[in-house]
């Protein structure tokens, strides 16, 4: 199964000094991590202003997103959505609306 993740730094209510200190010990825990066994990371992107980005992983079990996730929720707001490749949702979609065609004609 394919997960979006969608993070942002949490920065509001805090002090300038509180802002530097959250940010350093966010780097320093984010140098030490490595992928959870089971865990791949497809794509691991940051908007520009490298307050926030996007995290594409793949799992069999979502316990190893969940570990994942839960490493940075000190820090990050985070935002899980399972995903499917466009392919399979066309071919999904087309067959939902080929069935509630049929379904709706009288």
């Amino acid at each position: 199964m394919k997960y979006m993740i969608e993070y942002s730094v949490r920065t509001a209510g805090l002090s300038h000094d509180q802002n530097f200190a959250n940010q350093d010990a966010l780097l320093k825990a984010f140098g030490k991590w490595q992928p959870e066994k089971g865990l791949t990371v497809d794509a691991f992107v940051g908007h520009l202003n490298g307050d926030s980005g996007y995290v594409l992983v793949e799992a069999e079990d979502p316990k190893v997103v969940a570990s994942f996730v839960s490493k940075f929720v000190y820090w990050n707001d985070v935002n899980v959505v399972p995903v499917v490749d466009i392919g399979e949702i066309v071919a999904i979609n087309s067959e939902s609306l080929a069935w509630a065609r049929g379904a709706s004609s009288t």
